[in-house]
């Protein structure tokens, strides 16, 4: 089962403090029936160019590459990011090499406010100008800040992959709708989202426990097959 949003690698954002705490997250994850991890560091344009951003980024994977090589018991990592949105992102030059594991997918973190008819043009010139598919990460942290408006739809129209993080489908309140855009394939990618050992901790074979429970083994499959796709394996 393939976790398509965490931030497992060491000291370079909120995530993991350590390559201790990185393993720990790792071993974890492995146990919950994680196979494929991606890595995505939150990239937020205010405090980074790409440039730096990737030397951090690759400095960090490969610290822990050192420390997992060969090991059979741990996830495989692939390297992406969470890119927080900000105005001219379709006409940023590095936005590119951003995306998950060369691909033409990156993960597209929207703005915690009532979004404008700009940000969502800037979606869609994303898509058409600069040929990148936007996955919109955890869609269930926006719905009620777009409450009595159709942005939420209006960003459904455009082509566009929605990932939700694994509390959606966890947490007891949230369950019911989270399943029923599972099962409609709104939701098409799960990620752990996770950032530590406690208070963020690795939870996805929960979620994929419940999916497969109410849903069927075809929509763990169809989730995992898409994930399978963008990460070319």
């Amino acid at each position: 089962m393939i976790d398509m949003h965490s931030h497992i690698l060491p000291a370079i954002d909120d995530g993991s403090r350590d390559p201790e705490m990185t393993l720990e997250m790792l071993e974890e994850s492995y146990r919950q029936g994680i196979t494929d991890i991606v890595a995505t560091p939150h990239f937020y344009i205010n405090n980074d160019n790409t440039e730096s951003f990737l030397e951090k980024r690759n400095n960090a994977y490969d610290i822990i590459k050192g420390k997992i090589s060969g090991r059979d018991d741990v996830p495989n990592i692939y390297l992406g990011a969470e890119v927080y949105f900000f105005n001219g992102i379709s006409r940023y030059d590095g936005l590119d090499k951003l995306c998950i594991n060369n691909s033409k997918y990156m993960l597209l973190e929207m703005p915690f406010k009532k979004w404008s008819n700009k940000v969502l043009t800037e979606v869609e010139n994303i898509i058409f100008d600069r040929k990148i598919i936007p996955i919109i990460a955890h869609i269930e942290r926006y719905l009620d800040l777009q409450h009595g408006t159709d942005n939420i739809n209006n960003l459904f129209s455009l082509e566009v992959i929605i990932q939700a993080n694994a509390s959606y489908v966890n947490y007891m309140f949230s369950r019911k709708k989270a399943l029923k855009w599972i099962d409609n394939n709104i939701i098409q990618l799960m990620g752990s989202d996770a950032h530590n050992m406690d208070s963020r901790a690795p939870n996805l074979g929960k979620a994929y426990d419940i999916i497969k429970k109410k849903l069927g083994d075809g929509a763990v499959t169809r989730i995992n097959g898409l994930g399978k796709e963008i990460l070319s394996i």
